[in-house]
This record gives structure tokens, sequence and C-alpha cells, in this order.
């Protein structure tokens, strides 16, 4: 094989792996160290990591060393040819898993591999964790095995991992829906002694002391805390200004206008501190219209109570 042709082969296995073949596979190809040598030299080639090349053409791909230290675990065989819990192959795990997700802000110093079968390596910036991964457990990020979010939080913590860290990896994780909270807390329950919470402490409580370790908050406290705020809001703007409310049929449509904003936070949120002073504005005693005022406050109650507020029934009278 002249260059050119020898580059093309070499090409056509690269292409399936982010431009990357190892010596092994070369081999296989046809091509033998001194051809991959001279190829080197001519700067077509370029040597990442020991017996695995980058076709220079193509660029530098992402998490380059992660995707040779996987590579060099079984250096003969090709990605396409890898399947995930192959007893050779590994799955990308712990800190290294979280980068290629883009979760969180954990360092990440050593490639981190989960492999079926003890083994061992002599890259110093490889790690190497021998641990089973159920199929549902891995998934593919950027053509490589991965530990799933949930499983990689579990694997961190396992490994007592920095807490603020992972509760970073949490909160983002949730936001993005990469993880279900019920059922990651189930798994990280056995954890809440190693991070200082109490006897009886549950999975959802060590997950709330992680997140706000990190500072951050989960999705659901966001949504919580900014439907309270702006009821509440709500509540002190009604309260403040009763003639909104109150001063006759002139006024009648801004009052349910209001109150539907109102009903409508109270409905999605619950009741909130401000809710019974709420009411009892509305049950003082004023000289406007008596029907809508009962109306408003019967409605409120039927919130309260969990009650279909779009009911046709009416009370009489309210208390």
């Amino acid at each position: 094989m002249d260059r050119a042709q020898q580059l093309a082969t070499l090409a056509g296995a690269a292409a399936g792996q982010w431009g990357l073949v190892t010596a092994a596979q070369a081999k296989e190809l046809g091509l033998n160290a001194v051809q991959l040598l001279r190829l080197t030299e001519a700067g077509l080639l370029e040597n990442v990591g020991r017996g695995v090349y980058l076709l220079t053409a193509g660029g530098t791909p992402q998490h380059l060393e992660t995707k040779v230290a996987w590579l060099r675990l079984d250096p003969k065989r090709f990605a396409w040819d890898r399947p995930t819990g192959h007893r050779d192959s590994g799955i990308v795990s712990h800190a290294s898993a979280c980068q290629l997700h883009e979760l969180g802000d954990l360092p990440t110093p050593d490639v981190e591999i989960i492999v079926p079968r003890r083994r061992t390596t002599t890259e110093a910036s490889v790690r190497l964790r021998t641990a089973p991964v159920a199929t549902v457990e891995a998934t593919v990020v950027d053509g490589l095995p991965v530990t799933t979010a949930d499983r990689t939080i579990v694997d961190l913590l396992r490994t007592r991992a920095d807490g603020g860290h992972v509760g970073g990896v949490i909160a983002e994780a949730e936001r993005r829906d990469l993880i279900a909270l019920d059922e990651l807390a189930e798994r990280v329950e056995p954890f809440a002694r190693t991070y200082g919470l109490k006897v009886g402490a549950t999975g959802r409580d060590l997950i709330d002391h992680l997140v706000a370790q990190a500072g951050e908050r989960l999705r659901r406290q966001e949504v919580d805390r900014a439907g309270r705020e702006g009821f509440d809001a709500a509540v002190r703007l009604i309260a403040e200004r009763p003639l909104l409310l109150w001063d006759g049929e002139g006024h009648r449509r801004t009052a349910r206008e209001l109150l539907d904003e109102v009903a409508a936070r109270l409905a999605a949120v619950g009741p909130s501190p401000g809710t019974g002073e709420f009411l009892r504005q509305l049950a003082r005693p004023t000289s406007a219209a008596e029907a809508t005022r009962r109306q408003l406050l019967w409605k409120m109650r039927e919130l309260e109570q969990g009650k279909n507020p779009d009911s046709e029934s009416e009370p009489e009278q309210a208390d």
C-alpha cells in the first residue's frame, strides 16, 4: 500500500471511533509499526496515547483522554464490535461519567471506568473499578458507554465523594430530567449516615442535604418557592386594596380577575400563611355587594378544602 492507501484504510476505521485508531487495529488492517511511524512523522497521524493514533485531518475530539483509555481496554476490537458489558470492555463512570453527561463540576484528574472483571493498568491517569453494571444502568454518550445519571450518583456516594459536588450533580440532573427523585431517593438512602445525617434520615433527606450543600435548589423547590411568593404577593395586593373587590358593580370584573389569579395559585401550591389573613379580609362586613362577597369567600374556602371551585352550586350564605 502506498501512503494514500494506508491513510484511506485507517480513515475508514477511524471514522467510527472519533478519528482514532489503535496500533493493534491498524495491524488487523494490514499496516505495520514502521508505516504508522512514517505517517506520524509526516504529520498525518498523531500519537495521542500508548498505541493509539489520531488522524490529524479530523481535528481533536472531545473527551480525548477518556476515549483513548476506553479503546486501550480492548485494543484489537473496534468500537462498533464492543457490546456494553463485554468482559473485556468497560463503562465510563464516576467523575468521568459526570464529565460526559456535563453534570456538576467534579474534578477529573483520572479517567474512571468500571470493568466487569478485575483488570490492571499501567496508565497512571486511568482508574479501573471492578463492579457489575446492569443493562438499564448504562447509556451511550458521544459514542461511549457511560453509567446513567442515577447510577453515577450512587457510585459517587459509594466512594464518599464530596457532598457539595454530588449535590450539584443531583440538582443539574433533576433540572434536565435525567433522574427520577423518588427512585433516586430509595437508592441513596443507605448513604445518609455516611454524610452526617441522623438515624432514620430518608433518601429524600439526603438529597435535600446534598443539594443545599451545593448551594443549589431542586426544580420542585424553585417552582414551589416561586408559586408561594406569587400567591402571597397577590394576597397582599387584594388585602391592601379592598376597594377593588368591594366598591360595587363597576369593579366586579376586576375583582373576578384578581380572584381567578389568586385561586389558580392556591390550587397550584396549596394554602400558604397569607391565606388565612386573606379570608379574614373577605369576611369583613362591608357596604358593597354582599352577594359578590359571599361568592368570593365561598370559592376560596372550597379551594382550601380541596373541592372543585368551578362547581355551579353555591351556599346561600357565608359564615
